[in-house]
């Protein structure tokens, strides 16, 4: 059989994952012993009476409501021995039959021995397998039940609370007690102390409280029933709601659905309409006129450079000018040409030769073109900036008082008659605002 010693202890992991699963370890046991405690409560199993076989008799431990008659003897006559007991665990508030078995210090082993923390998650196969070395029986003869009272990270091992006890003794005492009538849930054992240690429970789960009432089967299949039908419900209700939810809604949304698909149509309609009306537009504005490159070319070129032809072609999207002349330095057009707005990229074309003039000098310059920046696009429906109102017209001059008038020459109503001697006057001629010529 193989020793403790054996078992070699794996290479020791870092100090905060130890701290981590010591935690979650801790954590672990703490909710399955509230868990354990809680459905204890709420099954009943807290309160069920707890006996001793000592001897002859039938020893009740706890609770003590029971008072001194909480000892009954084992009598051949085994339908007086379950009146006893029956009448026993009535009188300390059991009316059900239920009952749990102590065994006794001399009929159990409980003893603390350490195991590698390796070995923690196994313990159960690792306990039986070490049976034979920590007890005087094999694991297939006992009953036994342990539970993690420390660890020791520091040095790798675990403290555990070991509790064996030999079958055939826990099987004559369960067969004893259930022919007496008993509902037997579980057969517990004592420390050291003589105190009964709820946690470690020799008898197998299968095996508890196999003596149910029929009717108390029904009770606890119908509350399953009830929790599976209730479960549903909840599940099913808040589905049920977001369902009638949806279908109230599907109208609504068909009805965006249909208006936002006219509103789309419309905007795409009137967006290729904006787009034939600008077509010619963008055409116009996006080159610039014959007579602008024109201009520019005068404006750059000096004074000294004949320009005898200027082309303006079209290639391909670009437009090219093609300028050719006489000047008296060509090399220094092709800098002047790169200061243009309207024209980049001019290199010279062909070959340079003398000009008809004295010191000329015969160039042709090719340059390209580029496309005129069309103005900022408005906004569909933005209204036109608004023009400036005119300014209001001045009031009138006010006429001078008739006292301050100068007093004017009377004149006849009807002027005398001209003399046939003196010649009739000549209207003077209205001056020209442009002067005469």
């Amino acid at each position: 059989m193989a020793a403790a010693s054996d078992v070699s202890a794996p290479r020791a992991a870092p100090a905060w994952r130890q701290r981590l699963a010591a935690f979650w370890r801790w954590w672990v046991a703490e909710i399955r012993e509230a868990a354990y405690e809680r459905f204890s409560a709420l099954r009943g199993a807290a309160s069920v009476p707890v006996v001793s076989v000592e001897g002859a008799e039938l020893v009740l431990l706890e609770p003590r409501a029971a008072g001194p008659e909480a000892r009954t003897a084992l009598a051949a006559d085994s339908a007086r021995a379950r009146a006893a007991l029956q009448a026993m665990l009535q009188r300390a508030g059991e009316v059900r039959g239920r009952v749990r078995l102590c065994l006794g210090s001399g009929d159990a082993l409980t003893r603390r021995v350490s195991m590698p923390i390796a070995t923690e998650e196994n313990l159960a196969q690792v306990l039986a397998f070490e049976m034979d070395r920590l007890t005087p029986f094999r694991a297939e003869d006992v009953y036994f039940d342990f539970r993690v009272v420390s660890r020791d990270a520091a040095a790798g091992q675990v403290g555990v609370q070991l509790a064996v006890a030999r079958r055939a003794l826990v099987d004559e005492h369960v067969a004893k007690l259930r022919s007496l009538g008993a509902n037997l849930q579980g057969v517990a054992v004592r420390d050291g102390a003589g105190h009964i240690v709820d946690s470690l429970e020799l008898l197998p789960s299968e095996q508890r409280g196999e003596r149910d009432t029929a009717r108390e089967r029904v009770v606890q299949r119908a509350l399953a029933a009830a929790v599976a039908v209730l479960l549903g419900l909840a599940l099913a209700i808040p589905m049920w709601k977001k369902r009638e939810t949806i279908i109230a809604l599907q109208p609504l949304v068909a009805r965006a659905k249909q208006e936002a698909e006219a509103t789309d149509r419309i905007a795409h309609r009137l967006e290729r309409q904006v787009n034939d009306y600008n077509f010619l537009l963008a055409k116009k504005h996006g080159t610039y006129r014959a007579l602008a490159y024109v201009e520019e070319v005068s404006r750059l070129l000096p004074d000294t450079t004949w320009v005898q032809q200027l082309e303006l072609k079209s290639s391909g999207k670009n437009r090219e000018v093609l300028i050719t002349g006489e000047t008296t330095s060509s090399s220094k057009l092709i800098e002047i040409l790169e200061q243009s707005k309207l024209l980049r990229n001019a290199t010279p074309r062909g070959t340079m030769t003398r000009g008809s003039t004295p010191n000329s000098e015969r160039f042709q310059i090719q340059a390209e073109a580029p496309a005129r920046e069309l103005p900022e696009a408005l906004p569909l429906g933005a209204a036109a900036p608004e023009q400036a109102a005119p300014p209001p017209p001045a009031p009138p001059e006010a006429a001078p008082p008739a006292s301050a008038a100068p007093p004017a020459a009377a004149t006849p109503a009807h002027p005398p008659p001209a003399s046939p001697a003196s010649p009739a006057p000549v209207p003077a001629k209205p001056a020209s605002p442009e002067g005469e010529k």
